[in-house]
């Protein structure tokens, strides 16, 4: 399998051809782009080669989320291709496999909007670093907020009901007696930590390799090839990344 993404000796070649695409969308700009990242897609897209569907397909459907990411990517935030691409390809992946797997059949009006609706929320997610609201997906598709709401509760029709889920009436076998029981040291954690202004404080490379370890889910060895550096040393900072973090938390008020 290809390497999942640039080389430590052509990333610099790399970031200006990402710089120029930006500026000029030249074709040719882009295909070396893409032949420097398309193995970071075909390994994400072998994540889910063993859900019912092609690797080939899979590696095409991670291409389009490849393309896509580059497309829309500006190097002038500061932010790394990589980690951009990263989520782009996943939400891609994800949708395709998601849209595969309808259990009823809707009326095409509601399936096609349910589908725009999905890729509206993760493009308004990445560009506004929350979950968009109802009204604010009305209005970047315009359409009705009635109908978006329609869509939406659609989603639930994907896929039949678990087989372990209650049945009307039933008291002896119900989902909640399979669930573990509330943490009370949560609401504790939740108070103590605010991890965007501690993040921050990282260096930049530690922020990405945390974000392609606990956002992108990538292994350590994709974050070594990524980052060109070692799997040790991934190792290494993902632990003091990660010790630091525990310091600050800890730090009095």
């Amino acid at each position: 399998m290809a390497a999942a993404g640039p080389t430590p000796g052509n990333r610099a070649e790399i970031r200006q051809d990402i710089a120029e695409y930006h500026r000029n969308r030249d074709p040719a700009t882009r295909d070396r782009v893409v032949s420097a990242y398309q193995g970071l897609a075909y390994s994400l897209a072998a994540r889910f080669a063993q859900r019912g569907e092609e690797l080939d397909d899979l590696n095409q459907v991670a291409l389009i989320g490849l393309l896509k990411a580059i497309d829309r990517f500006d190097p002038d935030r500061g932010a790394e291709l990589t980690t951009f691409a990263t989520a782009t390809i996943l939400g891609e992946l994800k949708r395709h496999l998601r849209d595969r797997g309808w259990s009823v059949r809707l009326p095409r009006r509601i399936h096609d909007l349910h589908l725009s609706a999905q890729q509206c929320i993760d493009e308004l997610t990445q560009e506004l670093g929350r979950s968009p609201s109802m009204p604010e997906i009305a209005d970047r598709l315009d359409v009705p907020l009635d109908d978006i709401v329609e869509a939406l509760d659609a989603g639930g029709l994907r896929h039949n009901s678990s087989l372990e889920a209650p049945t009307a009436g039933g008291e002896d076998h119900t989902l909640t007696s399979r669930l573990g029981s509330p943490d009370p040291r949560l609401a504790e954690v939740e108070g103590k930590l605010e991890l965007s202004p501690l993040l921050a404080r990282l260096p930049e490379r530690q922020r990405h390799i945390l974000q392609l370890r606990f956002v992108a889910g990538c292994s350590q060895t994709e974050i070594a090839s990524i980052v060109g550096v070692s799997q040790m040393q991934v190792s290494r900072l993902l632990a003091r990344s990660l010790a630091q973090l525990r310091t600050w938390v800890t730090e009095p008020a």
